[in-house]
């Protein structure tokens, strides 16, 4: 399905991904390896750049690998001409695997159930479904518990129609400085040699998200898998000054009104704010229904013409209003940087997250189909 928004290009509100910058972190993120295969996750819409666009890179990256959540996700890669090999990171449901049979996307098997019925779904197609066992190591979210991975082999010993080509885990604190890490990372290993102990090896072992690259090399493994990293940021403890990320994403709109308003006068919904002076207001067409977080409130600022300005008043859905004080200077047009850098000012994503007390993650996924993606260096 076209998205209109993407087609037309004609919205003033917009987010800029500079696609030399991901190439920069790609590269970047190889350095920190050992030879290892590299999965790049583009779930959630590549965490807001955009699943397509970001696929048909890391392809073009030679990357092993890419990450969905859903198997819809995967879909939409394949439809799209991409031919890298899709690992389906969540658990799914058994009417969801026949279509990840039809559409050679790998599937999680977080059960010796879910097991069962992805052998019995592949062997009714007549064809082999590629399986990633998932071992749950501490996380609680899914996958068989780490001191019950008995409970594969029986399924296992009778399944025609899979193979086994991968074993994998997730970390809870990988960003943290704490020692479930490791932990985490001796259990899995003892999961491995129970499972090769009964027969089974595995081509592809991993464990180490975007935290177990830059700290744990000993969870390496024989895959990566890179998220957030790619798109040049870390939430988390400080990353090691041997890798250098380039932020990949700015955002930006303009001012569509200019006007004046006088001492005492209520703005938006609620007008929970009244100037406190006579006053300048513009107004940006960008809202909450962009992922632009409400509840930053008058904590958010933008940028206009090299000035930060505070936002005045509630975000709308649409729409909000910046106070550019009594002698501020913006009209219709003006360029208006909501996350990025002017010459001496910059806003960066972590601020809007620290404003609005949420993470990077939650406010990158949010950006809304809506908001068109415009591809530098592509």
């Amino acid at each position: 399905m076209t998205n209109i928004h993407q087609e037309l290009l004609t919205r003033p509100t917009y987010v800029e991904i500079d696609m030399n910058a991901i190439r920069h972190n790609f590269n970047e993120i190889k350095k920190q390896l050992s030879g290892q295969k590299v999965l790049c996750v583009v779930k959630g819409n590549a965490y807001g750049h955009g699943s397509v666009a970001m696929a048909q890179l890391f392809e073009s990256l030679n990357a092993d690998y890419l990450g969905v959540a859903i198997p819809e996700e995967g879909v939409e890669l394949r439809r799209a001409g991409i031919q890298t090999p899709i690992l389906v990171l969540s658990a799914i449901a058994d009417k969801q695997i026949s279509v990840c049979i039809e559409y050679d996307l790998t599937i999680t098997a977080p059960s010796d159930e879910k097991l069962q019925a992805i052998d019995t779904t592949a062997k009714a197609f007549g064809k082999q479904a590629k399986v990633h066992l998932k071992i749950d190591t501490g996380m609680g979210r899914i996958g068989v518990n780490w001191q019950r991975v008995e409970k594969f082999i029986p399924i296992m010993n009778k399944c025609d129609n899979t193979d086994f080509e991968g074993i994998y885990a997730h970390f809870a604190k990988s960003d943290d400085e704490d020692s479930f890490t490791e932990t985490q990372i001796d259990r899995f290993n003892h999961s491995i040699e129970y499972l090769n102990d009964a027969g089974y090896e595995f081509d592809i072992k991993h464990h180490a998200n975007s935290g177990g690259i830059l700290f744990h090399p000993e969870s390496h493994f024989d895959m990566v898998r890179a998220g957030m990293i790619l798109y040049g940021l870390f939430e988390g403890i400080e990353i090691p000054k041997t890798l250098d990320l380039k932020p990949v994403m700015s955002w930006k709109t303009e001012v569509v009104y200019f006007k004046y308003i006088e001492l005492g006068t209520g703005l938006g919904y609620g007008h929970n704010y009244v100037a406190e002076n006579n006053t300048r207001i513009v107004t940006l067409p960008v809202g909450y229904a962009d992922g632009y977080q409400r509840a930053m409130g008058p904590k958010g600022k933008v940028i206009i013409k090299d000035i930060l300005y505070p936002i005045a008043g509630n975000i709308c859905m649409d729409q909000m209003m910046i106070d550019i004080g009594q002698k501020g200077e913006a009209y219709k047009g003006e360029e208006v940087i909501l996350a990025g850098s002017s010459r001496s000012q910059t806003i960066t994503f972590f601020d809007i997250a620290r404003w609005s007390d949420t993470s990077i993650y939650e406010l990158l996924s949010q950006i809304s189909y809506r908001v068109p993606r415009i591809y530098l260096n592509n």
